[in-house]
């Protein structure tokens, strides 16, 4: 068995015995062997034990050079952590061109929608007359108010900037924008 001083070197091979160990106790199948089940449990609870208390000597030995490091050549400390920090700069700077990019897309791709909307011809609306659920003008003003997204040609959001739109028209419209979505890979090809 290796010695328990941290500085004889044998501390690495001490703890991967007291792994293998902890393995093997746990691992193990000798239902047959005649051991009971009590003596089964103070086996693995010695090489649990076992392979803590070197894990914690592993850890003093590691946080003893750590501390001499730093008492020794401090400048490696700071070294370290201006490397850790350029790491978790250049990862959040990809990630924000990364949203910048789709932010781009989807401005690109409002625009074109904005533009085709600004682009179509609208028909003539008379201001004293309202287009109602039947598809007959009737005046403003007279029996119930029609209800927005009810009227057809309507957003469900209310009136149009550009009035109402004929069925075919909208069609035309969703159709467009819908191509241009898979286009710019926002949604699955047909």
């Amino acid at each position: 068995m290796a010695q328990n001083d941290p500085g004889s070197g044998n501390l690495m091979d001490e703890f991967e015995e007291a792994f293998q160990s902890c393995l093997l106790s746990l691992t193990k199948q000798e239902p047959n062997s005649g051991t009971n089940k009590e003596e089964i449990e103070l086996e693995v609870q010695k090489t649990t034990n076992r392979f803590i208390d070197v894990a914690r000597q592993m850890e003093a030995f590691f946080l003893q050079k750590r501390f001499l490091v730093s008492t020794l050549k401090p400048y490696m400390l700071i070294k370290d952590e201006n490397q850790d920090l350029s790491i978790e700069i250049q990862r959040k700077e990809a990630l924000l061109q990364k949203h910048y990019n789709r932010l781009e897309e989807w401005k690109a791709c409002l625009s074109d929608i904005q533009q085709g909307v600004h682009n179509r011809p609208t028909p003539p609306i008379n201001p004293g007359m309202l287009q109602g659920p039947s598809g007959m003008q009737q005046p403003m003003g007279g029996g119930v108010p029609p209800r927005p997204g009810l009227m057809p040609g309507m957003p469900p959001g209310g009136m149009s900037p550009v009035g109402p739109m004929p069925p075919g028209q909208q069609h035309m419209l969703q159709a467009q924008q819908m191509q241009q979505l898979r286009m710019m890979g926002k949604l699955p090809p047909k």
